[in-house]
C-alpha cells in the first residue's frame, strides 16, 4: 500500500458520509417543503402546518443512513449521546442555559434601552406555552442528531473543529431556505433578502459554533444540542423581538462565537477528556497522519458497507 493511502481511503469515506447525509436531509425536507411552495404558487390549498412537519425529520433520517453505514464502535454510543444526561458536567448546562437565553434577552434589552423595544405579549396561554415547548424539542430531536451529531462529528474528525462548525451551520441555513417562501411559516414573514433574513441566516451559523462546543465540552452529548436548540426557540417565542432586537441578539452571537473560537483556538473544546471512555471507529485505527480521532465519537464507514 502507498504511503498514507490508508488516510486518503478513509478521509474520503468520511466526505462519502456527509455527502451521503447531506443527500437524504435535503431529498426529504426539500421534497415536502418546496413541494409547499410550488403548491401555494398552483392555489393549491396545502396545511402548512402539515408540510413543515412531514419535511422536518431530514436530518434525523440522513443521521440514520450514515449510522446504517458507521462503525459499531460508533452506532453503539449515538443513541447514549441523545437521551443520556449523566454525560454532560453540571457546569455546561449553565453554558446551554446562557447560549439558548442570554442572544434573545440581549437584543430584547438592547432595544428597549433606545426606547424601540416591541410590545410583549402578555397574553399567551399555558396551552400556547406548552405548545411551543413542545414544538421546539420536537425540532431539537429531529434535527441535531443530524447536524450536530453525524454532521458535525464526521466534518471536526478531518477539519478544524470550528471550520466543521461553520460548514454544518451553512448546510443548516441552506436547509432552512424553502421556509422563507412558504407562506404561513415564520421565516416567510421574516421575507426574503431583508435584514431580519440575513440575521436568522448569520445566526444559524453562530449558533452552530456555539452548539458544537457545548457538545464538544460535554463528552459529545447531542442531548445537550437538543437542549440548546430547543431553548433558542423558546427564547424567541416568548421574548419580543423585531428588526432591531434581531441585529442585536445577532450581534451578541458574533461576540459569544468570536469568543469561544478564541479562547479555545478553534477546538470548541473537543480532545480527550477526563470520564471520556476511547472508542475509535475501527477504520481509524493506526493513527493515520493528520487524524482527529482522539475522541469517542469520530465516525466511520464500516469496511465495505456497500448497502443497507
Amino acid at each position: 500500500m502507498k504511503p498514507g493511502g490508508n488516510h486518503a481511503g478513509q478521509s474520503s469515506r468520511s466526505w462519502a458520509a456527509l455527502a451521503g447525509y447531506a443527500i437524504v436531509t435535503f431529498a426529504w425536507t426539500w421534497t415536502f417543503w418546496w413541494g409547499g411552495v410550488i403548491a401555494g404558487a398552483l392555489s393549491i390549498d396545502v396545511p402548512v402546518g402539515l408540510v413543515v412537519f412531514l419535511g422536518g425529520p431530514g436530518p434525523l433520517l440522513g443521521a440514520l443512513f450514515v449510522l446504517r453505514r458507521s462503525a459499531p464502535s460508533y452506532r453503539s454510543g449515538f443513541l447514549g449521546r441523545i437521551v443520556d444526561p449523566r454525560r454532560v458536567p453540571a457546569a455546561w448546562w449553565l453554558a446551554t442555559a446562557a447560549v439558548a437565553v442570554l442572544p434573545a434577552l440581549v437584543g430584547y434589552l438592547g432595544s428597549a434601552a433606545t426606547g424601540r423595544a416591541p410590545a410583549a405579549d402578555l397574553a399567551l396561554s399555558a396551552g400556547a406555552v406548552a405548545f411551543a415547548v413542545g414544538f421546539a424539542l420536537a425540532a431539537g430531536f429531529v434535527e441535531e442528531p443530524g447536524w450536530r451529531g453525524v454532521g458535525h462529528d464526521v466534518l471536526q474528525s478531518r477539519v478544524k473543529p470550528a471550520v466543521g462548525a461553520v460548514i454544518v451551520g451553512a448546510l443548516w441555513m441552506l436547509w432552512h431556505l424553502p421556509l422563507f417562501f412558504l407562506e404561513g411559516t415564520y421565516q416567510h414573514a421574516l421575507g426574503v433578502l431583508t435584514a431580519r433574513f440575513w440575521a436568522f441566516n448569520l445566526a444559524l451559523v453562530l449558533l452552530s459554533v456555539l452548539y458544537a462546543w457545548l457538545c464538544n465540552g460535554s463528552r459529545g452529548s447531542i442531548l445537550i444540542a437538543v437542549i440548546a436548540h430547543a431553548g433558542t426557540n423558546i427564547a424567541g417565542s416568548v421574548i419580543p423581538q423585531d428588526a432591531l432586537t434581531d441585529l442585536i441578539r445577532t450581534a451578541a452571537l458574533v461576540v459569544a462565537a468570536a469568543a469561544v473560537i478564541g479562547l479555545t483556538r478553534g477546538d470548541l473544546a473537543y480532545g480527550p477528556q477526563r470520564g471520556t471512555r476511547a472508542t475509535h471507529a475501527p477504520a481509524a485505527r493506526g493513527g493515520a497522519p493528520g487524524d482527529r480521532v482522539g475522541v469517542a465519537w469520530a465516525p466511520a464507514e464500516r469496511p465495505n458497507a456497500s448497502g443497507p
